[in-house]
């Protein structure tokens, strides 16, 4: 009897070290990013003021202790293809789309996200 008691203790001891250790992960990851994003104020590596660096990465960090901080991902595809359904021609829905796929250049601390679309077309002689 004490030795089934001491394996279900144990038992449940590792569990909740198990799962202790799953929920801090990602505050570990939060916390490095928070400190990478501190540095890059501290260096002035960004393009806001310092003072606003340090609190958009405060908030940044606070955002995702607490779950609220997530990555667009698929949302943000799907968002970006029904923003393509406001043409009203297939030919231009499909161009539309096309762009979204194709490779895109710049950054948004560079003024924003440049995508190029090449089109050849022959035209008959």
């Amino acid at each position: 009897m004490k030795r089934t008691a001491f394996l279900t203790s144990t038992c449940t001891i590792a569990a909740a070290l198990a799962c202790a250790n799953a929920l801090a992960q990602p505050t570990h990851d939060a916390r490095a990013r928070y400190e990478e994003e501190r540095r890059a104020c501290m260096t002035q590596n960004t393009q806001d003021s310092q003072a606003t660096c340090l609190r958009e990465a405060s908030a940044a960090r606070d955002a995702a202790a607490k779950g609220q901080l997530s990555s667009p991902g698929a949302a943000a595809q799907a968002n970006a293809r029904e923003r393509c359904k406001v043409f009203q021609e297939a030919a231009d829905q499909a161009e539309c789309v096309r762009r979204l796929d194709s490779t895109a250049s710049g950054s948004v601390a560079g003024g924003g996200l440049l995508r190029e679309s090449v089109t050849t077309t022959y035209e008959p002689r």
